[in-house]
C-alpha cells in the first residue's frame, strides 16, 4: 500500500517536471504492461447455417458458424452483413483467408473471447476471397464491397469483416445452408493484461528528479 501511495505522489509531481525531466522520465519509463495469449481451445469450422425459428439459444435469422466442437453464433447485426454476402449466388464457395498481402489461406480463424469462462467472442480477422474474371461475378463483388487485388499476375476480391456473437457446444442438428471451399480451423482463445513496475527504474528517477518547488 506505501508503495502505491508513493507511486501516486510521484506520478502527480511528474506533472509539474520541466522538459529534461519529462523527457528523462520518458526514454527510461518504468512502466509498461504485457498481453497474454491463454488458448482454450480449436475446431473446425465446415459450414454456414441460418436460424430458421427462435430456441432457447439460437435467434431466429442468426448466422451460425458450424464446428464440430461449437457452434459460434453470430450477433444478430452482424448476420445480416454476412448473410447478404454469402446469398449472393455466385457460383463458388468463399475461401476464408488471412488479412495479409498474400491473402493465404487462413492457418485459424482468431476467435477471441472476452474474458476467461466467457461465451462471448469476437473475430477481427473473418476475411473472404473470390477469385474469378467474369464480368457478372465482378459486378456482384463491387457491389458486396469487395476490393480488387492484384496478385500473382491476376486479379482476387477480398472482403474483411468484423463478428461478434456466442459459441455453444454444438447443440441440435441445423441444416447447413452454405458449405465453405474446404475447412477452416478456429482457435479459441483470450488474452489477459497485465500491468508492470520496474521498481529499479522507478526509483532511479525519483533520485534523479528535482523537486518541483
Amino acid at each position: 500500500m506505501l508503495f502505491r501511495k508513493t507511486t501516486a505522489a510521484v506520478l502527480a509531481a511528474t506533472l509539474m517536471l520541466n522538459g529534461c525531466t519529462a523527457m528523462m522520465w520518458g526514454m527510461n519509463d518504468p512502466f509498461s504492461q504485457t498481453t497474454a495469449y491463454k488458448h482454450v481451445d480449436k475446431d473446425q469450422i465446415r459450414a454456414f447455417g441460418v436460424v430458421a425459428k427462435d430456441n432457447a439459444q439460437l435467434e431466429k435469422g442468426s448466422l451460425v458458424m458450424m464446428g464440430g466442437k461449437y457452434w459460434f453464433v453470430v450477433n444478430p447485426e452482424d448476420s445480416a452483413k454476412l448473410t447478404g454476402i454469402l446469398k449472393a449466388g455466385l457460383d463458388k464457395p468463399f475461401q476464408i483467408v488471412e488479412d495479409t498481402p498474400s491473402y493465404a489461406r487462413h492457418q485459424a480463424l482468431p476467435v477471441k473471447l472476452e474474458s476467461p469462462g466467457s461465451q462471448n467472442f469476437s473475430t477481427e480477422g473473418l476475411c473472404l476471397r473470390y477469385d474469378t474474371d467474369r464480368p457478372a461475378d465482378i459486378a456482384k463483388l463491387k457491389q458486396l464491397e469487395f476490393e480488387a487485388v492484384e496478385l500473382d499476375n491476376r486479379t482476387i476480391y477480398t472482403r474483411c469483416v468484423s463478428a461478434k456473437g456466442k459459441y455453444y457446444a454444438t447443440p441440435q442438428k441445423l441444416n447447413a445452408d452454405y458449405h465453405f471451399e474446404q475447412s477452416v480451423p478456429a482457435d479459441i482463445y483470450y488474452t489477459v493484461t497485465e500491468k508492470h513496475t520496474d521498481k529499479s527504474k522507478l526509483f532511479a528517477n525519483i533520485l534523479y528528479t528535482p523537486p518541483p518547488f
